[in-house]
């Protein structure tokens, strides 16, 4: 067919010669060098004699690591602090501890002179102690010595939770004088409630905390919710006894209900029978004592027919 063609239109049609044969870069599978694979044997005594290093440890391994050498200086820190802790040898302390009173919780712009106006309505004040660290930084806590026990009782019951410079104080008698073994918080015991645990243990309420009487609350707390499944079956129970006692009586007024509507009935046919036989009675004598008439049957049964009829439409 393409011979027939033009020669211009069969040299379309012309193959393309073949491409010039170039070896292959690559060897052929069965021709590459294959590495020479041999045992370990020769290597075990090696192996052995090899120093072996030391283990790793994981992230979760060094956190606890971290947190238990932390745990430890803080004991030792404690256990110097410790020793050489001595209230009574405290030259900066107030002189009579039994009149002072501790005020924490201020704000950090509190002077002397606003302890002493705010606190001086429940009495004279002698001294007022200031708490700094060692770079002169005031520590929010200050002691205050009153010229009478009493006013520093009063001021024991009332101060607490009261506003200074906006923020609500925590009052407290010292403690470290006056208490025999008292140790203060920095040393693992002391009062407060702040730092007991996670947010939901601590105390954010203002106000003194003692952690004493918190755990017998929470021990009565937690028996309180213990006894609450029981207190709530023993109530779903008696709810259900009530709602069966309301059930009864509901059916004992209904069939009251019924008996008696039955028994009204009764008497309503009884009064009603009672009423038919007497108008029966009475319109048999009227008949027999009236003169024949002359009228047809029929005129006479339509007669009576319409005349009991109006007679009861009347009635009732």
């Amino acid at each position: 067919m393409s011979s027939r063609l033009p020669p211009e239109l069969q040299k379309l049609f012309t193959p393309r010669p073949p491409p010039d044969y170039v070896p292959p870069v690559d060897r052929a599978p069965d021709r590459r060098p294959a590495p020479r694979v041999t045992g370990i044997a020769g290597f075990v005594a090696a192996l052995h004699a090899a120093p072996r290093g030391a283990p790793t440890e994981s992230v979760q391994q060094r956190k606890e690591r971290v947190k238990k050498e932390r745990a430890q200086q803080a004991r030792d820190s404690i256990a110097r602090a410790l020793a050489a802790w001595d209230p009574a040898l405290n030259v900066r302390a107030t002189d009579d501890p039994y009149k002072t009173l501790i005020v924490a919780r201020l704000h950090y712009d509190v002077t002397e002179q606003n302890l002493r106006d705010e606190l001086g309505r429940f009495g004279p004040i002698s001294a007022v102690k200031m708490v700094a660290d060692l770079e002169g930084n005031f520590r929010g806590y200050a002691f205050v010595e009153f010229a009478r026990e009493s006013d520093m009782r009063d001021a024991f019951r009332a101060a607490d939770a009261m506003r200074i410079l906006g923020r609500r104080i925590v009052v407290d008698v010292e403690r470290g004088r006056t208490v025999k073994g008292w140790l203060p918080r920095r040393l693992g015991a002391g009062l407060g409630g702040t730092r007991i645990g996670d947010a939901s243990a601590n105390q954010s309420a203002p106000g003194r905390f003692d952690p004493a009487a918190a755990a017998s609350h929470s021990a009565r707390a937690r028996d309180a919710h213990d006894r609450r499944p029981r207190d709530r079956d023993r109530e779903r129970e008696r709810d259900r006894d009530r709602d069966r006692v309301r059930d009864r009586d509901r059916d004992r007024d209904r069939d009251r209900d019924r008996d008696r509507d039955r028994d009204r009935d009764r008497d309503r046919d009884r009064d009603r029978a009672r009423h038919d036989d007497r108008y029966s009675h009475a319109r048999d004598r009227r008949r027999s004592r009236s003169p024949p008439r002359r009228s047809s049957p029929r005129r006479d049964r339509s007669y009576d027919r319409s005349h009991d009829r109006s007679h009861h439409s009347r009635r009732y």
